[in-house]
């Protein structure tokens, strides 16, 4: 097991509830998995530096988890199907100094 940090991208315009939505996602994909989420951040709305699908802002979302290296891809991949995400990234290791 290691630890990741997965950063969502999400569309400005979502509403809370369709955020907590994306939020319960992201633990069910990862205790499916076998993994735990160890912490959870809302960053906020931001400006983007360039147009992401014609948004010039997008939601921030970071997730501090640990699962099985095998499983990450899997979950990525899960998450870049949702309409609601616009931009996935995972990092190996925690989001300190971040």
């Amino acid at each position: 097991m290691k630890t990741y940090t997965l950063t969502i991208v999400l569309k400005p315009d979502l509403s809370a509830e369709a955020q907590k939505k994306i939020g319960k996602k992201v633990e069910d994909l990862v205790s499916s998995s076998g993994g735990k989420i160890d912490k959870t951040e809302s960053l906020g709305i931001k400006t983007l530096a360039y147009e992401i699908e014609d948004n010039k802002q997008a939601g921030f979302s970071r997730f501090t988890l640990t699962t099985s290296p095998d499983k990450v891809s899997g979950i990525r991949s899960e998450l870049e199907r949702d309409n609601n995400v616009l931009r996935v990234l995972v990092l190996e290791g925690s989001a300190k100094g971040i």
